[in-house]
């Protein structure tokens, strides 16, 4: 069976599952398409609060791209540059781009462009048994810059040179200690974990979460300092409903525990 993404959305919520077991859930260039189309519709509902993606079995998020697509899709440098800047690029600057908080739900082998989508979402949560790493080095190619950009921002040279130079493989403890993930779970807790995050973001106003998204990734992107422009957007807040309705129940909380 050809691997797939598998969407599901209850209310302000949705669940894309990269699926294709007997491959570790590797992605086929469809695949890659698919899940950039998925992220890209959901981009589009104002009413979306949070997205997780996830792979289909608890032994790999995904241990990469599918190598036996090579011949037909990566043989020719045209066919790596379409592979890398539409397929790969396309979709990781979907993820990078939505305004929807993304949350990547890691369990088993995260390796490859498995790694390269965690690094893409905002919120790495990683299972214990979990493990890290992009070793392409040892195919004989190197991360395209594009995608190697994004490990870069996240975990620095350091790191990125253990990861791409080295070749080294990271558990989930190491991967939390240097930056690469956001937590890491017990195995029987994981789910509940999830539950928990996606509960926690939804408790935020839509709007909240998404400026707070924004914000993040235009320090991640540019070091250069925020300019008042950017500072007087984001005060935009005052003027909508969200702002008026989270003060107000604030207040009215606070006021029923002192009575």
């Amino acid at each position: 069976m050809t691997g797939r993404i598998i969407a599901e959305v209850t209310d302000s919520r949705a669940t894309l599952t990269i699926s294709q077991p007997a491959r570790r859930n590797a992605l086929t260039v469809a695949m890659w398409e698919d899940l950039a189309e998925h992220v890209r519709a959901l981009s589009r509902n104002d009413a979306m609060r949070c997205i997780v993606v996830r792979g289909a079995t608890t032994e790999a998020f995904s241990a990469g791209a599918d190598i036996s697509e090579f011949h037909a899709e990566r043989a020719t440098r045209e066919q790596v540059v379409r592979f890398h800047e539409e397929y790969v690029g396309g979709c990781l600057g979907a993820i990078a781009d939505c305004p929807v908080p993304v949350i990547a739900a890691i369990q088993g082998a995260c390796f490859g462009v498995g790694l390269e989508i965690a690094v893409a979402c905002d919120l790495r949560i990683a299972a214990q048994d979990a493990s890290f790493g992009a070793p392409v080095g040892r195919m004989g190619f190197p991360l395209a810059l594009g995608e190697t950009e994004g490990l870069f921002r996240l975990v620095g040279p350091s790191v990125s040179a253990e990861l791409l130079i080295e070749g080294r493989l990271f558990d989930a403890r190491t991967a939390y200690e240097k930056g690469l993930v956001s937590r890491v779970v017990e195995a029987e807790g994981f789910e509940g974990a999830i539950a928990e995050a996606v509960d926690n973001i939804c408790a935020s106003g839509i709007l909240a979460a998404r400026s707070h998204k924004r914000q993040i990734r235009r320090l991640m992107r540019d070091a250069t300092p925020v300019t008042r422009a950017e500072r007087m957007e984001v005060y935009g807040f005052a003027e909508n409903e969200e702002y008026r309705r989270g003060v107000e129940a604030f207040l009215a909380k606070a006021a029923r525990r002192v009575r």
